[in-house]
């Protein structure tokens, strides 16, 4: 079974973690969330989603994080995966950073879904394949890698 790290927004986490898993359940493939996939990080996410998205609380506490081992854990993630799964329509730095990472230096396949940046130089030049929508994403691993038995 396939593994592509889960790019995508920290405010989209628990939307994005709810498809996730129904595609997981649905289709031969297995995505890495570094939110809530990660055990070095299982205290942070359980402390995170419990304040209020946006409250001074939550701002707080992640800015107590620390940013080396974050994102170290995302490349190692990365370097482990198949390829990397970018949900890019309200991108902030993370996810092009991981893009560019995964396509540049490592040269493993990177799938975008994004109506937003579906134009951009850098994403035409770095995706494997640029979906529209998560829906057209679907269609496409149901393809390659199909539907669970």
């Amino acid at each position: 079974m396939k593994t592509l790290y889960l790019a995508h927004n920290f405010n989209k986490r628990k939307t994005t973690r709810k498809w996730e898993l129904r595609l997981e359940g649905k289709y031969k493939l297995k995505l890495d969330n570094p939110f809530y996939d990660n055990p070095n990080r299982l205290d942070d996410i359980t402390q995170i989603d419990s304040f209020k998205d946006g409250s001074d609380e939550q701002r707080r506490f992640l800015s107590t994080r620390d940013a080396r081992s974050i994102v170290e854990d995302d490349l190692e993630k990365i370097r482990k995966s198949d390829g990397i799964l970018a949900i890019a329509n309200e991108t902030r730095l993370g996810t092009p950073m991981e893009i560019f990472f995964a396509a540049y230096v490592l040269r493993i396949p990177v799938y975008v879904i994004t109506r937003r940046y579906s134009r951009h130089p850098w994403i035409r030049h770095f995706a494997t394949e640029i979906f529209s929508s998560q829906r057209d994403f679907e269609r496409y691993i149901e393809k390659i890698y199909g539907r669970k038995k």
